[in-house]
């Protein structure tokens, strides 16, 4: 999250860091919080948006923030995703632009039950996984984007 400062006529950018709460929430929003709380809470401007044309649900698009926000039935946050200019961390490690291959190899020292496919990695211990677009073709490509879960989120 970056917060913006105009002292004078200069205009300061000031990043803040995110750190993720497994299975809780970043920044002041928490699983299980209403569409109108999530809002109240990230104070910043919101499009509501379909990710996809089989969801019931909209998504909001915090796009100054660098978060998407996800809802279930009946109106609860089920999961963030983050990008730039989020900076979300885990354990106090920045995410976003890491080498996906250092990550993997970190988070395997943390959850050696994470699962890995053709573009990230899913860790259920912590409910958080990693999107890089080319992660089994470039090894070191950078993390692009974070989605953090409620327990469950992935049960089908």
């Amino acid at each position: 999250m970056s917060v913006i400062f105009v002292v004078g006529s200069e205009i300061m950018k000031l990043d803040i860091k995110l750190e993720i709460e497994p299975y809780q929430g970043i920044a002041g929003v928490r699983f299980g919080m209403s569409r109108e709380q999530v809002r109240h809470a990230l104070n910043s401007g919101v499009r509501a948006f379909k990710k996809t044309a089989t969801d019931a649900l909209d998504t909001d698009a915090f796009n100054e923030l660098g978060m998407h926000v996800y809802y279930k039935q009946p109106d609860g946050c089920e999961a963030i995703e983050l990008a730039t200019p989020a900076n979300p961390t885990f354990h106090g490690k920045a995410l976003i632009g890491q080498p996906f291959n250092e990550l993997c190899d970190w988070f395997k020292s943390i959850d050696p039950q994470i699962e890995i496919d053709e573009t990230g990695l899913t860790s259920f211990e912590f409910g958080l996984g990693l999107y890089a677009a080319l992660a089994s073709q470039l090894p070191n490509t950078p993390i692009e984007a974070v989605i953090i879960f409620q327990q469950g989120y992935y049960d089908f």
